[in-house]
Formats: structure tokens, C-alpha cells, sequence
């Protein structure tokens, strides 16, 4: 059994332990059980983030070394040089006007990044260096064809939202990027004997992205500038440029409209739901999670993940079932449910117009692990251009930008869902 299977169940084993505290009837629930609650209800949320963490290490193993081999010399020596490149140095060589030189410049000729550019493979430090891979399709449409990568979660972008709506994060070398669905399945059904099988064509269909610029600037002072290389300043500088792209990263990827030059993210693409009649009670958040459950995608509650607004989720942190004062439907989603959490880059709620007080939740059905559901390309490398100085104040300035695709694409359509609730 792998680490996230095991941590996999025993997240099975909370739920079904604190759904039946949940049952118990007030005169029943002692100090101890209690202390049950609040000790299940902490290691929940560890074995959750580590159930996270094993299965990204575990997707990346098996893509990088999928028959369990020693990693390919090439990529070795790619991470050996990884570990001498440095981002200040990268910057030290911009604000001097030169190009890299030493680790730095045989980390960037591996990656055919040119001057001005950074391998966002820099940002993977401790994993292994992902290799473009290129991959043919059998039978593929007239349309759609490009470079196909092996998926890597660039970590420039580990603070978004993404890998925990499923988005796959690939990494293109070159080129657009397709992914491809088989949408019409071959037939199958009983026959008398004798009788011809069905012999109906399967088809294929692809969703295609290409690069579209997300930028942030960066500004550091002269004293950081001498700074630079220094360890710690090392890890500033990581993390400024993180933060800073992966913020506006989460808006285009949960609000992009596609209007270019926006991204068109999940939200766009997903079919709006009728608004709610009445206000949001525990009944009407239990049935529109409930009602998420299709058979394939989702078989069960915990097999539903839902993101809402700030609105809504403060609401169902309010709202209580009927023969219960002290269980909100917040607290029982989180034992229920695949994951009910918020974040602030889901939009506001409109305070007038035909969606007035309406609060809007992406649907996540979780229920086939291993499959890909949705992906958003990265290109190989980030740029930095504009250096100017701030003389007063001692600054310089770096607009960096990175290349994601125009698009979220969507693989399995079925896996996702907006939902919608009423909350004043």
C-alpha cells in the first residue's frame, strides 16, 4: 500500500468515526467523546495535507520513472546543476547586463532558455527535473495535434488554487499544447450466437491551448542587490516571485473571462446553474451537494469536493441542522464531504441584478483518482525585462513574466460543475 492510499484511508476512517459523534444524541456526547472530536478533527486536516503531499510526489515518481529505474543520466545531471543555479544570480546577470554565466548558464542552454529567461524548472527544487516528452496519438483528429509533455506542478505556482481543483500543470517545451478525450466509446452490448459485434468508431477529440502572459513586478532595493546569492535572500526572492505570480494566476485561472488577454478559466467554460429561490438553510447546502453525486465521477459525499465563495461559506459556518445547535454545515461538510473550503479569489457576490445575493461554488467530483480532468500548460521558462531604477529610493525594478495557456482545458467535462446558493 503506497502513502496516500494509506492516508487515504484513514481519512476514510475520521469521517466515518466523526459522522457517527456527529449522530450521537446530546445527552450521549461526554467530555471524552469531546476530546475524540477535537483530536479527529486536527489530525484530519494532517493526514489531509499529507494525503496531498504523497500523492503529487507519488504522480511525479511514476511519470519521471514510471518502470522504477534509476532516473536517466540526463535528467541526473540536470538536477545536480539545479542544485549549483542560482534565481539571484539570474538577476545579478540582468541588472549587469549580461547573460548567466557558470551553472546558471548550462542550467538555461539545457532548457534552451535564452538571455533574459529563467528555467521555471529553477522553481522545482528537491523533486526531479521534468523532461519534455513527446508523444504521438493513434488515430488523432485532422485538428487539436501538438506537443504533448509529461505533467509537472510547477511550483512557481504551488501557492494557487489549482492543484487542488485537480489542474494538472504540465510543462511545454515548444509549440501549443492539446489534450485529447476519447468522446465517442466503442459500443458494446450481448449478441445471439453468430451475431456481428457492433463495429461503430470510437473518436477522439482535443482541447488545444496556447501561451498567453501573466506578469508581476518585482522590485529590490540596492542593498538587496548586494545581497544577492546569499541564502536567505535566495528564498526572499523565490518566494516574492511565487506569491506574486501564482496570485494572479488563481484570478484568471477560477475568473478569466478569455477575453484576450485574459485566461479563460474554469468558470467561463462551465454551464451556469438556475439561481436558488430561497435563502441557503443546512437542507438546501446538503441537497446541492447531494445532488453533485452522478454514479461515475462522484459515488459517494466524500467523493464531492466543493470551493465556495467567502459569502457562502461563511453562511454554512452559521446555519445548523434541525436536532442540532452545535454541528453547523460547515462542521459537517468537513467530515462528509471531499473538501468544503473558500477561497478569495472566488468571485464576489453581486449586490444587485438578476444574480443578486448569489454566491457561486466550483463542483469538484473526485471519485476517479489517476484520471487527468483539467490541465493549464505552462511554457518552459519565465522572463525578465524592464530594469529600471528608482534613484530616490534606492530600488530596482524587474517585470517578470510567465507563459500559461490562453486557456484552463477542460478533459473530462463530467468532473466539474458550478453551483450556486442564496445567501441573503
Amino acid at each position: 500500500m503506497t502513502a496516500a492510499q494509506k492516508h487515504a484511508l484513514r481519512l476514510r476512517e475520521i469521517r466515518s468515526r466523526m459522522t457517527e459523534i456527529s449522530e450521537l444524541p446530546d445527552d450521549q456526547v461526554t467530555p471524552e467523546i469531546r476530546s475524540e472530536a477535537e483530536r479527529l478533527t486536527g489530525e484530519y486536516q494532517t493526514v489531509e495535507t499529507r494525503l496531498a503531499a504523497a500523492t503529487v510526489a507519488e504522480d511525479t515518481e511514476q511519470r519521471t520513472d514510471p518502470g522504477g529505474d534509476a532516473l536517466d543520466p540526463e535528467i541526473r545531471e540536470r538536477n545536480e546543476i539545479r542544485s549549483r543555479a542560482s534565481l539571484g544570480n539570474f538577476l545579478l546577470a540582468s541588472l549587469q547586463g549580461r547573460v548567466p554565466a557558470g551553472a546558471e548558464a548550462e542550467y538555461a542552454a539545457a532548457f534552451g532558455a535564452t538571455p533574459g529567461q529563467i528555467p521555471i524548472d529553477l522553481w522545482e527544487e528537491g523533486r526531479p527535473a521534468a523532461t519534455p516528452e513527446t508523444r504521438d496519438a493513434t488515430a488523432a483528429p485532422a485538428t487539436g495535434t501538438g506537443v504533448t509533455v509529461a505533467p509537472v506542478q510547477p511550483y512557481i505556482f504551488a501557492p494557487s488554487i489549482a492543484p487542488r481543483l485537480g489542474i494538472d500543470m504540465p510543462s511545454v517545451g515548444t509549440g501549443g499544447y492539446s489534450e485529447m478525450t476519447i468522446t465517442t466509446p466503442l459500443p458494446a452490448a450481448p449478441k445471439a450466437k453468430g451475431a456481428d459485434a457492433d463495429d461503430t468508431a470510437g473518436a477522439l477529440t482535443a482541447v488545444t491551448a496556447n501561451p498567453r502572459r501573466i506578469s508581476a513586478r518585482m522590485s529590490v532595493t540596492l542593498e538587496d542587490v548586494a545581497s544577492i546569492g546569499a541564502a536567505n535572500f535566495e528564498s526572499a526572492l523565490r518566494q516574492n516571485v511565487s506569491t506574486a505570480l501564482s496570485d494572479e494566476y488563481d484570478d484568471q485561472c477560477i475568473n478569466g473571462d478569455g477575453v484576450a488577454p485574459n485566461v479563460e478559466g474554469l468558470i467561463a467554460q462551465l454551464t451556469n446553474p438556475a439561481n436558488p429561490g430561497a435563502k441557503a438553510t443546512f437542507a438546501l447546502f446538503l441537497k446541492a451537494a447531494a445532488d453533485q453525486i452522478d454514479g461515475l465521477w462522484a459515488t459517494m459525499l466524500t467523493e464531492v469536493g466543493i470551493v465556495t465563495n467567502v459569502d457562502a461559506y461563511r453562511l454554512s459556518a452559521q446555519v445548523f441542522r434541525a436536532n442540532s445547535a452545535d454541528l453547523s454545515f460547515s462542521d459537517y461538510a468537513r467530515q462528509a464531504l471531499g473538501a468544503w473550503w473558500t477561497n478569495k479569489r472566488m468571485p464576489e457576490t453581486p449586490g444587485d441584478g438578476a444574480d443578486e445575493n448569489i454566491a457561486r461554488g466550483i463542483v469538484r467530483r473526485m471519485g476517479r483518482p489517476g484520471l487527468r480532468t483539467a490541465s493549464h500548460p505552462t511554457w518552459g521558462t519565465i522572463s525578465i525585462d524592464d530594469i529600471y531604477t528608482g534613484s530616490r529610493s534606492g530600488q530596482r525594478h524587474f517585470t517578470v513574466h510567465a507563459l500559461v495557456g490562453h486557456k484552463v482545458l477542460i478533459v473530462q467535462p463530467d468532473a466539474y460543475d458550478l453551483v450556486e446558493f442564496k445567501v441573503a
